[in-house]
């Protein structure tokens, strides 16, 4: 099995709901996001997935991140905006932009997204439902 990742940052912010003291009012955090891919086979250039087309599609869903209130996103409406929703809102939006690219999923075996929110702290989401 070969894995391939990569790693950027972004800021945003949020504010959780509830009984959470201080988070409860707006607040940012510089994540950092990794996201890696597992492929049981290398393709015909000896890629198991093309680090380039990876960069590309996770720059494109930062930047349309990167500086906002993450509760406004219509994905968090109704949801705590938890670093653990962070990484499958990031999952779902780097699908959507995988598929503009006519990526083929049928070459993963799964992915994971990582999202750190602090030095010390992180949440994950994998899959290996790609809802081709």
């Amino acid at each position: 099995m070969f894995n391939v990742g990569i790693t950027r940052r972004f800021y945003a912010r949020h504010f959780l709901v509830g009984d959470f003291g201080e988070e409860t009012r707006p607040h940012g955090h510089i994540y950092t996001v990794e996201w890696s891919c597992r492929a049981g086979e290398l393709d015909s250039n000896g890629f198991a997935v093309d680090i380039a087309l990876m960069e590309d599609a996770l720059d494109r869903v930062v930047e349309r991140i990167s500086g906002v209130l993450l509760n406004d996103q219509g994905y968090f409406q109704g949801r705590q905006p938890s670093v653990e929703h962070l990484a499958v809102y990031l999952w779902l939006e780097l699908a959507g932009v995988l598929r503009e690219l006519d990526f083929e999923f049928s070459r993963l075996s799964e992915t994971e997204v990582k999202i750190w929110e602090s030095e010390t702290a992180w949440a994950s989401y994998s899959t290996t439902d790609f809802g081709e």
